[in-house]
């Protein structure tokens, strides 16, 4: 490490970050809310075919994140080292998510081929942009409270992004496609592509990477160098594992909110408010999980934040909900809670850096990143495969009334599989050493390093 950015960002910089999350989240919330039942109910395959098809490619998107860290931290460019993504794989990136939401007008095998390409071409594309974006947090700053705020204006852009998603997607789709959902979606994917591609433009204008002799030294060695240096980063892998399990158990729910909305509740035409009233209370108590971190620490937030959210998902299982305001009075609780979820883990994950690199002597930023998203992304794609198959299990048929079992089971595995994960992410971080205390400690360590080696 040559030198430690420890000065405060401008507001120009840090709105620049922030908004480039909510051309990501455009893409990355419309797959996770949408795809499963745009392949359902929209393209007509059974749960299971589609979860299949979503877990492949959301595994090859895991699989190919820390490849992708390797290699954009090794990247020189007069651009900079990360910002070069943002410009090269922008528009191929919008252009893959339009495919994504195409009916091909096959049948069988050939349709599961198309629908399958679609898929992993757009995963692809997201891992060539998304990875390097989130690997300019600890190469922008290395000052920790400074990495909250930077995560914070993040996670606001995050949040905004997905409830734009939340808010218009099936609006577009009504209004563009009215019964025909199919070019509802293809429309809403293609508004949503060109925007995107204007905000991540933004961004490479007004984020500005440091030069090599002001910033931060990348790993050396080998790939397998890198992966032996994260192995001994025991802060890394409790991050990791909380948020990996969350991710796991969390898809449950947020996949099953719109068959649940649509097939027990007859409140179809309500998807937007309620999908956006989700996202609004989230994005709202950003703020507020922002100045409570600061105040009480990361870890303290988290633990605070997740039974908060346990409480709710609780409350969902137990409540009979009879209307539109009690239905989203509780997912407006969830929203609450799971508000802190971003901007913990997206701060906590580059104090870990400067862990592992007082452990090993090896500064892994943008592998540790492809490691992190891996977690997110592998958990997904198993939770979605095996989402999949309990629909199918459970008896659910898509655009058919559905029977009481069904509606209730559909209501147990999008409560209480979450209810346990968030509950096991608490114990886990509840052994999280890394307080501003300590994580100063190891940014003067460094320094001394590099200091001697000079």
């Amino acid at each position: 490490m040559t030198g430690v950015i420890l000065g405060k960002l401008t507001l120009k910089t840090r709105l620049g970050y922030g908004v480039g999350d909510i051309a990501i989240c455009l893409y990355w919330s419309g797959v996770g809310l949408y795809l499963l039942y745009f392949y359902t109910d929209v393209v007509g395959i059974s749960p299971s075919l589609a979860g299949l098809i979503y877990g492949i490619g959301m595994f090859w998107d895991a699989i190919t994140d820390p490849f992708m860290g390797y290699v954009a931290e090794r990247t020189r460019t007069r651009w900079g080292v990360y910002r070069p993504y943002l410009l090269f794989g922008n528009i191929p990136l919008a252009l893959s998510f339009v495919l994504l939401f195409w009916v091909p007008p096959f049948e069988g095998a050939t349709l599961f081929l198309i629908l399958l390409f679609a898929n992993l071409l757009h995963r692809t594309c997201f891992t060539l942009v998304s990875v390097p974006f989130s690997s300019l947090t600890p190469r922008i700053t290395s000052d920790s409270q400074e990495r909250t705020n930077l995560t914070g204006f993040r996670m606001m852009g995050a949040q905004t992004g997905t409830n734009l998603m939340a808010l218009l997607a099936f609006p577009i789709v009504f209004w563009i496609g009215g019964d025909d959902e199919s070019l509802g979606f293809i429309v809403l994917a293609a508004i949503a592509g060109f925007a995107a591609v204007c905000i991540h433009a933004i961004t490479f204008l007004t984020v500005k990477e440091p030069s090599d002799d002001q910033g931060i030294e990348r790993v050396g060695g080998s790939l397998l160098e890198a992966a032996k240096a994260i192995g001994k980063n025991g802060p890394f892998w409790l991050v990791f594992s909380a948020t990996l399990i969350v991710g796991i158990t969390t898809i449950f729910f947020g996949n099953n909110l719109i068959y649940y909305t649509k097939y027990a509740l007859n409140l179809h035409e309500y998807q937007g408010t309620i999908l956006f009233t989700s996202g609004i209370v989230a994005f709202l108590s950003i703020p507020i999980w922002w100045l409570i971190s600061n105040k009480i620490g990361k870890k303290l937030t988290w633990l605070i934040s997740g039974a908060i959210t346990l409480v709710a998902l609780m409350s969902f299982y137990i409540y009979e909900i009879r209307n539109l305001n009690e239905l989203l009075f509780l997912v407006a609780f969830i929203g609450f809670g799971s508000g802190a979820g971003g901007i913990l883990f997206w701060s906590m994950l580059p104090d870990t850096i400067e862990y592992g690199e007082v452990k090993t002597g090896v500064r892994s930023e943008s592998s540790l990143y492809g490691f992190m998203t891996f977690a997110q992304k592998g958990s997904i794609a198993f939770a979605i495969i095996i989402l999949g198959i309990v629909l199918d299990l459970i008896g659910f048929k898509a655009n058919e009334i559905q029977t009481t079992n069904t509606i209730d089971d559909m209501k147990s595995i999008m409560t209480l599989i979450p209810a346990f994960g968030v509950g096991l992410s608490l114990i886990i971080i509840y052994f999280y050493p890394i307080d501003a205390k300590k994580h100063k400690e190891l940014l003067q360590k460094i320094q001394r390093r590099t200091n001697e080696a000079n």
